[in-house]
Order: structure tokens, then sequence, then C-alpha cells
């Protein structure tokens, strides 16, 4: 009983020290930045990732305003829909298939060809850059749109 009380202190002493570190850690970058980044956008809203992962893409792409707007509301659809497959805890594998499948068929009818082939581009670009990041921790399991 002892050993479980101590057990527990512990743990509530690691939590209380990791929370008060982690606000001066921010500032400063280290190893762990794509595991703290990834955890800060699991907490955003959806629409707030929707919409950075849109600004990216029109960056990348040079989307017109009908177009942004199309992409918008096709991110915002996917990433409600990834979160839901989280939340659920059944198959995330084949859930995140058919959300990938849906924006790529949506895309496909928003987006020139030229602008799919970048998009294409730009996608490889971020998989291999993930590829080559620091392991350790929660990376981001590389569906795009978060």
């Amino acid at each position: 009983m002892k050993k479980a009380i101590l057990s527990i202190g512990i743990c509530l002493f690691s939590i209380t020290a990791f929370s008060q570190t982690s606000n001066t850690d921010a500032a400063r970058p280290s190893q762990a930045a794509p595991e703290r980044m990834h955890r800060q956008k699991q907490m955003q809203s959806v629409e707030k990732r929707a919409k950075e992962y849109t600004n990216e893409l029109k960056n990348v792409l040079n989307l017109t305003d009908d177009q942004y707007s199309k992409i918008m509301a096709v991110n915002t659809e996917c990433i409600k829909r990834k979160d839901a497959v989280r939340q659920s805890g059944g198959d995330n594998a084949s859930g995140f298939k058919e959300i990938a499948q849906y924006r790529r068929q949506q895309f496909q009818t928003i987006l020139t060809p030229t602008q799919m082939q970048q998009l294409k581009n730009y996608q490889m670009t971020q998989s291999d850059n993930r590829a080559r990041a620091p392991q350790g921790g929660n990376q981001p399991n590389g569906n795009n749109g978060e």
C-alpha cells in the first residue's frame, strides 16, 4: 500500500514538474519540438488546423479565392473525420485511407492538373522531411492536413 501511494506521489510530482518546464522549454528549440508541435496541433480547433493547412496549400499551389474556400471546406471535413476515427478507437488505418481517398478525389475536382502535380511534389517533400526528422516520442502520423 505504501508503495502504491509513493508511486502515485512520484507520478503527480513528475506531472507537475513537466507542466512547469514545458512553458519555459517552448521558447528553446529542441529535438522534442516535432512532438510538442504535434501535441499542440491536436489541441487546436478543427477550423484553425484546417486554415493552417489550407494556407500552406494556398502558398504552394497559388490557389484562387474560389479554390481556397473549397479546399478549406474539404480540409475541415477531413480533419473532423480524422478526429472522429481517432476517438472511435476502431481501425484507424482503413479510416485514414478512406479520408485520404476522399480528400484526393475532392482536390482533383478543385485543382488544375498542374496544381495536382505541384501538390504531389509538395507531399513527397513533406514525407521526405518527416523521414529525416529525428525519431523520438510521438511523431506526426504523416497524414496530410494536420
